[in-house]
């Protein structure tokens, strides 16, 4: 949605502000959406039909859920397949997926979770708003991605359509057992026949906010 960055505002000339954390446009990340829900129409059945933003959306990445991997700190395994081919500007490269250089997709994700890990995400405009958080993931100001407007918005080009905060998506490990106590049995953990043994997982999604276990799915693991 960060696109929305090209579109021009009531000024000549100037377009939606998604370069500078006092930005008063960064709160439109968080309410529109490339998503097609069901369709609605105008008030009183009048108007253009339009399609509202669905209730749910699945494969979302939770920007507070960002990690670097255990075995080395300078890989984040979630963020540089949305980064990498994002285009810098409407005349430039895209960005490239691996490397140890600035202007990589793996560089600037390690460094957007190494700067939200102390305090994490409330919503997507944070992506813009968060003060020196464009500076500290983005190369520095002589090489451009900090001064030139595009170029600066292009983590929250990538990332605002692909991410969310509000949701916490748990995995519980289930392992069910059926069966039967030994006659007289006396101890539950050591007295229990098992008969018969299925493993569970169990993926919930719940909704930060409210609580509310807004979806779940139960998969079946067979070793």
């Amino acid at each position: 949605m960060a696109e929305l960055g090209y579109a021009f505002r009531d000024l000549p000339w100037k377009t939606l502000d998604f370069f500078t954390d006092k930005s008063a446009d960064a709160g439109l990340l968080d309410i529109f959406t490339i998503n097609d829900g069901s369709p609605g129409v105008g008030i009183g059945g009048l108007g253009t039909t339009f399609m509202v933003q669905p209730t749910m959306t699945a494969g979302n990445v939770n920007l507070n859920s960002l990690y670097l991997d255990p075995n080395n700190s300078n890989l984040a395994p979630v963020g540089p397949p949305i980064l990498a081919g994002a285009l810098w500007d409407d005349s430039s490269s895209t960005v490239a997926a691996m490397g140890v250089g600035d202007q990589t997709a793996q560089t600037m994700t390690s460094r957007l979770v190494n700067a939200r890990s102390a305090t994490p995400m409330q919503n997507k405009a944070e992506l813009i708003t968060r003060a020196s958080l464009p500076t500290t993931i983005l190369p520095t100001a002589a090489n451009d991605p900090q001064a030139v407007k595009a170029r600066r918005e292009v983590v929250a080009r990538a990332m605002s359509s692909v991410s969310q905060t509000r949701v916490w998506n748990v995995l519980i490990d289930v392992v069910a057992q059926s069966g039967h106590f030994k006659p007289n049995a006396s101890n539950l953990q050591n007295d229990f026949i098992v008969e018969g043994e299925q493993h569970y997982w169990v993926h919930v999604a719940i909704d930060r906010f409210t609580g509310q276990v807004i979806d779940k799915q139960i998969e079946v693991v067979n070793e």
